[in-house]
C-alpha cells in the first residue's frame, strides 16, 4: 500500500542535455538531488521481503544512443532508525528490465533482461557529505556488472537498484530521488506480488558504457520538473 510519508515542494529543474565522448563514460544521468533538503526523500527498494517497507523499486529510462551498459552510479541512504550508514546492507543488485505499456498508457517492468548482485564492499561507497533529517547518511555507490548489458536507443527500460537487509526488521534501503525528469517509476509489492504504477518522483543513478564505436556522441535528455509535486513514499 502506498502512503503518504514526506512531502515537499520540488524545484523547476533545467533541461538536462549530457554528452559523452566516444571513449565511453556517462551515457545517461539522474544524479542525486540538487537540493540539500530533499536528501532523504526516496522509495525504499529491499532485494528481499521483508516484514514491513516491503517493496523493490525501478526507474524507467530511454537512451539517445544504442550502448553497452558495463556500469551503474547511484545514490542512497539507511531508512535511519537504527543505522546511519549502509551497515544493515550487505549486497545490493542491479537489474534491468524490458517495459511494458498498459492499455491506459501507464508503463511498468515486464522481463527481466540482467542482473548483477554484489557485496556492499564492493560498491565504493562513499558518503557525500550530506545527510537527511533521521541523521541517516547520504553515499554514492558504483557497481560493474556481471556482463555488459546491451540497450538500444530510442526503448523504455526499466532499472532496479535494491539492497539486502541483515536484519529484516531494522533499516531498509532508500534510493534517493534525483530531480524530476518524468516523474515515472515502479516499486515491486511482494506482499502482492506485482509491479505497481508511480506517478511521483525519480530515482537517483547513472549510466556507464564501454567505449562506443565510431566517434559517435551521446545525448541523454532530462525533463522539466513540476512544481510542488507531492512525494509519496512506500509504508
Amino acid at each position: 500500500m502506498i502512503k503518504p510519508k514526506a512531502h515537499a515542494i520540488a524545484c523547476f529543474t533545467p533541461l538536462l542535455l549530457l554528452t559523452t565522448p566516444s571513449h565511453g563514460g556517462v551515457v545517461y544521468a539522474q544524479p542525486t538531488t540538487t537540493d540539500a533538503a530533499n536528501v532523504g526523500l526516496g522509495w525504499y527498494s529491499s532485494s528481499e521481503p521483508r516484514p514491513t517497507r516491503n517493496f523493490k523499486h525501478a526507474d524507467n529510462f530511454v537512451l539517445a544512443s544504442d550502448s553497452t551498459i558495463d556500469a551503474v552510479r547511484w545514490w542512497g541512504l539507511s531508512e535511519g532508525v537504527s543505522h546511519t550508514d549502509l551497515s544493515n546492507f550487505d549486497t545490493f543488485t542491479i537489474e534491468f528490465w524490458s517495459s511494458r505499456t498498459l492499455p491506459n498508457g501507464n508503463i511498468r517492468p515486464l522481463d527481466l533482461i540482467a542482473a548483477t548482485t554484489i557485496g556492499t564492499q564492493d560498491t565504493a561507497a562513499t558518503a557525500t557529505g550530506r545527510s537527511a533529517p533521521s541523521g541517516a547518511l547520504e553515499y554514492m555507490q558504483e557497481a560493474t556488472l556481471d556482463d555488459s548489458v546491451e540497450l538500444l536507443a530510442g526503448e523504455t527500460y526499466w532499472i532496479s537498484i535494491s539492497a539486502r537487509s541483515i536484519d529484516p526488521g531494522a533499516d531498509v534501503w532508500q534510493w534517493q530521488d534525483s530531480d524530476d525528469y518524468d516523474t515515472r517509476s515502479s516499486s515491486f509489492d511482494y506482499g502482492q506480488n506485482r509491479w505497481l504504477v508511480l506517478e511521483d518522483t525519480d530515482s537517483a543513478f547513472e549510466l556507464i558504457a564501454v567505449p562506443a564505436p565510431g566517434g559517435l556522441s551521446v545525448m541523454t535528455l532530462g525533463g522539466l520538473a513540476a512544481a510542488q509535486r507531492r512525494r509519496r513514499r512506500c509504508r
